[in-house]
């Protein structure tokens, strides 16, 4: 990293990366230890069985990175915040409106509904960060991290997976224990749940859709958070399975660990499960009325200069800004706009507004030019709301990934890998407990979300 840079400029590019000095290993000991550990773990065959370097970077730097983050989703209620004061008028401004219905009734949970809406007043308090909760995906752009979804929304998975890399890394490279701080979201999840419990005892109650592979992540997840904190209890109950009398002596709080693409596939199980479970729960950990900002709708909103608040703040504008890459609905586009994103294939990316783990993401590099012309067409004259679906399609300006030169030990031995990285920033109660790092290529692939290589990062 050039070091002439100033601190504003580096602020865009924050959370900066640097390989850590480690212990000198020999190489082949080092792999075939990662590789006997990576086996004890429940999610092994997911990533390769190479074994990259570990990375870090500053407090400072993942303190400035957190204040970003948090401003950005401070200008996603600014949204919500203006639509309830009826404070935003014009014509593109009420399309969003009419989408984001849209969204709203294809995220409506059984039992529990759309939520109830949080007050005005609210949305615009201090302490409002303690309702963020998600793992937004980044990519580590050229002019710094870029958010290409935000997945704010309470689901959130692989956080063993990370904390699991780190512990492994620091005992094969010999790590100080301070670099750990943020690259453990499991350690970060505990912290979070004792602040919900101020000090309290209290029952956490998780829903889960009811699958051998998930009882398998998360059998020892939950058995990690239960020897961490005393007097709160986490308890998992799997969809069309039998709800035990919940305990009468102390609060409980219900925990949607899963999404609404999870709970769409089984909507009866689970609507059993909640009626089971709600009666006696104080609350949700997250509001559900707050799930909508999981749609990437919001990123175009912010991202369209036509429609987004006037209220947003200085730093809030910042953050939308140079976050954010320029991401429209594509029924929207008319016109010049339209026309560079027929023509520059290359540099789009169509996603569906509301879907799950990248399906329906096309990569317009990866098609022809006909190809991606009749597929914006195709996809433009869609309805909305279609089969009890919402059908919203944005397009975003492809980013591609800043290179990076990474050690990387594999059975020929040390080699040097040029390659681009992303990462996902554990956000819980408002506070970045964990960070998620893995090797993006430079032309994208969508294998890369199947078998990702992690990279050890933290602070």
């Amino acid at each position: 990293m050039d070091s002439t840079l100033s601190m504003a400029s580096k602020s865009h590019l924050d959370p900066l990366l640097y390989p850590l000095e480690t212990v000198a290993i020999e190489p082949a000991s080092l792999l075939q230890n990662f590789r006997q550990r990576l086996q004890r773990t429940t999610w092994g065959h997911e990533t390769p069985d190479t074994l990259m370097a570990p990375m870090y970077s500053a407090a400072s730097s993942v303190a400035r990175f957190e204040a970003r983050l948090l401003a950005l989703f401070r200008a996603h209620l600014k949204i919500l915040h203006a639509l309830q004061t009826k404070t935003m008028h014009g014509e593109v401004w009420d399309k969003y409106a009419s989408l984001l219905d849209i969204v709203r009734a294809y995220r409506r949970w059984p039992v529990l509904d759309e939520g109830v809406p949080l007050p005005a007043s609210e949305l615009l308090s201090k302490d409002i960060a303690r309702l963020l909760y998600g793992r937004p995906d980044i990519v580590l752009g050229e002019a710094g991290p870029m958010v290409v979804e935000t997945n704010f929304d309470t689901a959130v998975g692989g956080y063993e997976k990370p904390d699991d890399l780190w512990v492994m890394a620091a005992d094969l490279f010999s790590l100080p224990a301070d670099v750990l701080a943020t690259g453990r979201p499991l350690q970060g999840f505990a912290e979070y749940f004792a602040e919900l419990a101020d000090g309290q005892p209290c029952d956490l109650h998780w829903i889960m859709k009811n699958d051998e592979a998930t009882r398998r992540e998360l059998a020892p997840v939950l058995n990690y958070l239960n020897q961490q904190t005393a007097g709160v209890q986490h308890l998992i109950h799997y969809a069309g399975e039998p709800v035990p009398p919940p305990r009468r002596d102390r609060a409980a709080w219900l925990h949607r660990a899963c999404s609404i693409y999870s709970v769409n596939r089984d909507r009866d199980n689970f609507a059993a499960l909640l009626s089971a479970l709600m009666p006696s729960m104080r609350d949700c950990t997250v509001p559900v009325w707050l799930s909508v900002l999981d749609s990437k709708l919001f990123l175009a909103w912010l991202s369209d200069p036509a429609a987004r608040p006037a209220s947003l703040s200085v730093e809030e504008r910042e953050a939308v800004e140079s976050l954010l890459p320029w991401t429209r609905v594509l029924s929207l586009l008319q016109g010049d706009e339209l026309e560079q994103v027929q023509r520059n294939h290359a540099d789009y990316i169509l996603k569906k507004s509301d879907s799950h783990q990248a399906k329906e993401v096309y990569f317009g590099c990866n098609l022809s030019s006909q190809a991606w012309t009749d597929l914006l067409e195709q996809r433009r004259s869609q309805p909305a709301w279609m089969d009890g679906n919402a059908h919203i399609w944005v397009i975003q300006k492809r980013v591609r990934p800043r290179a990076y030169d990474l050690i990387e030990y594999t059975d020929a031995g040390p080699v040097q890998r040029h390659t681009g990285l992303s990462c996902c920033p554990y956000l819980l109660g408002g506070k970045l407990r964990g960070l998620e790092t893995w090797v993006t290529p430079f032309t994208p692939d969508m294998s890369m979300i199947h078998r990702m290589h992690f990279i050890r990062a933290g602070r």
